[in-house]
């Protein structure tokens, strides 16, 4: 039995507009303020080029969550006039009001992406004749229903592992998933509190909050998907397609490697050439044995015009 591990390449292998640079162009035709307020905390402002807005933000759109300018954004809350004669006595209140004004359109992020990959027609040819309607499984990273609705297989094979458009599953989740920013809010939090300074209390609480709520929480999906992980005891060649190999999933691959045989092989499909060598690195990473890898070039994969 083979298992698929398909990532945003596979779309785009489809000319699907799916790269988090079309997902800007979706958000700078249906909601520019939400837009303007998404990309101000990374400095990217109005005037900015959109070379240095796609080169500094978007193209790593996920790992960036994490990279805001917290200095700026304490710096900021330190300085508002909280209008209160007996000192810092309500503040907690006051910085909610301005929190939830500055940074809750993060809470929308999710919709927003969901809406945009609903607009996505995914009504194209088959590009590749290795997908066959059989008892394969496929793990998908997408969020679009390509799998579904153009290699017509059924949804119960599949495991859209952040979700999908579709009804029944989960909405589409977008993160990061740096831990070590959250510990490090959580500490600055915990030693504020310790010196009774409420204000700075209260800042870096609801840094923690930005950060959690913008965190891919790969250990709770694996649990939530744990009867999918049981299927893949007869799996005996992973073949992983147009995924990048990003830190932040890692950890999925580690538990497909800890469902499967022992001796399944590993195919892993590459576009750029430069990328064979890391991403051969990054599967040896988590305790695959080179001799059960193979390197292959993507075109061998995408066989069809």
């Amino acid at each position: 039995m083979n298992l698929f591990i398909i990532g945003n390449g596979f779309d785009r292998a489809h000319d699907l507009p799916t790269n988090y640079i079309d997902f800007r162009k979706y958000l700078e035709r249906v909601d520019w303020h939400y837009l303007t307020n998404l990309e101000a905390p990374y400095n990217c402002v109005p005037e900015s080029t959109q070379d240095y807005v796609e080169k500094y933000l978007w193209r790593e759109f996920e790992n960036n969550l994490s990279e805001i300018n917290d200095t700026e954004i304490i710096d900021g809350a330190l300085s508002i006039d909280m209008g209160l004669e007996s000192g810092d006595v309500g503040i907690e209140d006051t910085l909610n009001a301005y929190w939830e004004e500055r940074y809750g359109y993060i809470q929308q992020l999710n919709d927003f992406i969901k809406s945009w990959i609903e607009e996505i027609n995914v009504h194209v040819k088959k590009k590749t004749s290795k997908i066959k309607r059989n008892n394969d499984l496929y793990i998908s990273f997408n969020y679009t229903l390509l799998l579904e609705e153009v290699y017509k297989i059924d949804k119960s094979q599949i495991l859209h592992i952040h979700g999908s458009v579709d009804e029944d599953d989960m909405t589409p989740i977008i993160g990061h998933g740096n831990l070590r920013r959250i510990e490090e809010a959580k500490a600055l939090a915990v030693e504020a509190e310790n010196n009774f300074l409420e204000k700075e209390t209260s800042i870096f609480k609801a840094l923690v909050n930005y950060y959690e709520s913008t965190l891919k929480d790969v250990t709770s999906y694996l649990f939530i998907h744990s009867n999918f992980f049981e299927k893949l005891k007869s799996v005996d060649s992973v073949n992983i397609v147009g995924h990048s190999f990003g830190d932040v999933d890692l950890p999925y691959f580690k538990r497909v490697m800890d469902s499967i045989p022992k001796n399944a092989i590993w195919n892993i499909y590459f576009y750029d050439d430069n990328d064979a060598s890391v991403f051969k690195d990054k599967i040896l990473s988590i305790g695959v044995r080179s001799e059960q890898v193979k390197m292959l070039q993507s075109k061998e994969f995408f066989d069809k015009d």
